[in-house]
Parts: structure tokens; sequence; C-alpha cells
């Protein structure tokens, strides 16, 4: 090759790498962007979680219903002690996240 040659080469190169430039740019950008975006959600979640977790309402509930059923205190101790209302308030939020999945249809599942 000659040099006429090898400079046409380096002149019909330069889109190409302008080009992969411009996709490296485009593609830390977006990353950036999303990046930022998923912060600002995850901070959101994380708030209404640390809200939402701080409602610890199935003891007290547990305990009301306890007592409207003449159920003695040190048992009413006991079972909270134990953790079973809270207990109670997985499972129930289990089966209700279950029962809602399961009207999607299977065929909007699959991969």
């Amino acid at each position: 090759m000659n040099f006429f040659e090898k400079t046409l080469m380096f002149f019909y190169k330069i889109p190409s790498v302008l080009w992969s430039i411009v996709k490296l740019a485009l593609d830390g950008f977006f990353t950036v962007f999303n990046s930022f975006f998923f912060m600002i959600f995850d901070g959101f979640l994380f708030t209404v979680t640390t809200l939402i977790s701080a409602l610890d309402l199935s003891s007290l509930a547990f305990t009301e219903i306890a007592s409207w059923a003449d159920l003695p205190p040190q048992l009413i101790y006991l079972i909270n002690q134990l953790g079973l209302p809270q207990c109670a308030g997985i499972l129930a939020g289990a089966i209700t996240i279950r029962m809602i999945l399961n009207i999607i249809p299977a065929a909007v599942t699959r991969i």
C-alpha cells in the first residue's frame, strides 16, 4: 500500500470512528440518566418502605381483638412476643400477592 491508499483508508474510517464515539457517548449518557432516575426512584421507595414499616398495626389489632375475646393479658403478651400477628400479616400479604399474580395469564409471562 502506498501513501495515497493509506490516506484514503484513514479518511474512509473517520465516519465509523466518529459514529463509535457518538454511540459510546450516548450509551454513557443514557447509563448516567438511568442511574440518576433509579437513584431518585430508589430513594422514594426507601422513604415509602420506611413509613409503612413504621406503622406496625398487626400487634395493635391483635391486642384489641384478643382483649375483646377475654384472653388473659399474659397470653396476649406471649402471642405478641412470639410475633404471631406479624406472621399472620406476612402470610396474608404473600397470599394476596400470589392471588394477584395468578390473574396475569401465563402466555403473557412466558419469555
